[in-house]
């Protein structure tokens, strides 16, 4: 019987505050700008209520699998980068950790086959197939590569923002009387869309690069090739500012164009993205030691915390 030490042990092990920010995040691009964007009511296009929670289930259940198995096989790393932190290997054990893997990713990949029937494509599950795939292969091969890894995690960290929108637009093809009357508004869709995905996946990355800087201890003993135990720490600083500095531009690029449209409470709020974001620049230029590397990882969290929560602006942007 499990008590309730072993409960929290077990929520902590799938990182379920990243669960909720994922579910959030796949309810805010639906309801507050899908659906607005579209000139849709709830479900009254597109995705029924069964499909979207098959889609958040299927989600939530091989990202799941994905920190588990990264719990695995992290398990020296960790004792140095996360000392008394790593779960496995100590209050769960490697077995039990191997058996969740396979429950939580098999049940993903079974709703996600269920879900892909109910949009008369089994082809569909193929997506989530090739992302439990990417996920075991990041944490067995790609996690060691200098900036394979990153990459990897940034392209899966996006799909949370552009999944909703794939498969709505499926649905939608289903549905030939709506799908002709919302289909003038696919380009504004997909342009909105477009720049949560590019966010998502620009901000993950430079997080993901700013890690490595301050794991780079744990991962240079135990032959961890990453970016700054590759190249060195320096390349791996000017990688990351550069990332910074990308995603800065393409935020002002963003702002200036939602002043255009007259999304004016977004446009305001992104001026709050981009300021944390130029804070982020300026305290990376003077990174040098792991606790300033770990205090940046945690403002980049706030700043892709700050997206998300832009969100809600559109539903009222949109009306």
């Amino acid at each position: 019987m499990i008590n309730s030490a072993g409960i929290k042990d077990l929520f902590s092990l799938v990182r379920w505050p990243n669960l909720i920010i994922i579910l959030i995040t796949m309810l805010l691009m639906l309801f507050c700008l899908i659906n607005p964007a579209l000139g849709l009511a709830p479900f009254e296009a597109g995705l029924s209520w069964i499909e979207l929670m098959l889609l958040m289930a299927s989600v939530l259940a091989i990202t799941k699998g994905g920190y588990i198995i990264n719990d695995l096989v992290d398990i020296n790393t960790d004792s140095v980068n996360k000392p008394g932190k790593n779960l496995v290997g100590n209050r769960i054990s490697e077995s039990t950790a191997q058996v969740l893997y396979w429950i939580t990713t098999l049940s993903g990949i079974a709703a996600s086959v269920l879900f892909s029937y109910l949009l008369h494509k089994i082809s569909y599950s193929l997506i989530f197939l090739f992302s439990a795939g990417l996920l075991w292969f990041y944490s067995q091969k790609y996690k060691c590569q200098p900036l394979v890894g990153n990459m990897v995690v940034a392209v899966l960290s996006s799909l949370s923002f552009g999944l909703v929108w794939l498969f709505t637009f499926f649905a939608l093809s289903n549905q030939g009387i709506e799908f002709a009357q919302v289909q003038s508004s696919f380009l504004l869709t997909n342009k909105l869309v477009l720049i949560y995905v590019g966010f998502a996946f620009l901000i993950t990355l430079l997080r993901e690069l700013i890690k490595d800087l301050e794991d780079y201890t744990g991962d240079n003993r135990f032959g961890c090739r990453t970016l700054p135990v590759v190249y060195g720490k320096g390349v791996a600083k000017v990688i990351a500012l550069f990332t910074a500095y990308l995603s800065l531009a393409g935020l002002v690029w963003v702002d200036f164009y939602y002043f255009q449209m007259h999304y004016y409470g977004v446009a305001g709020w992104f001026i709050l993205i981009i300021v944390l974001l130029v804070l982020i620049i300026v305290r990376l230029h003077r990174a040098t030691e792991k606790p300033d590397f770990a205090s940046l990882s945690r403002l980049s969290k706030r700043l892709m915390l700050l997206g998300i929560v832009s969100l809600i602006f559109f539903y009222f942007e949109l009306l």
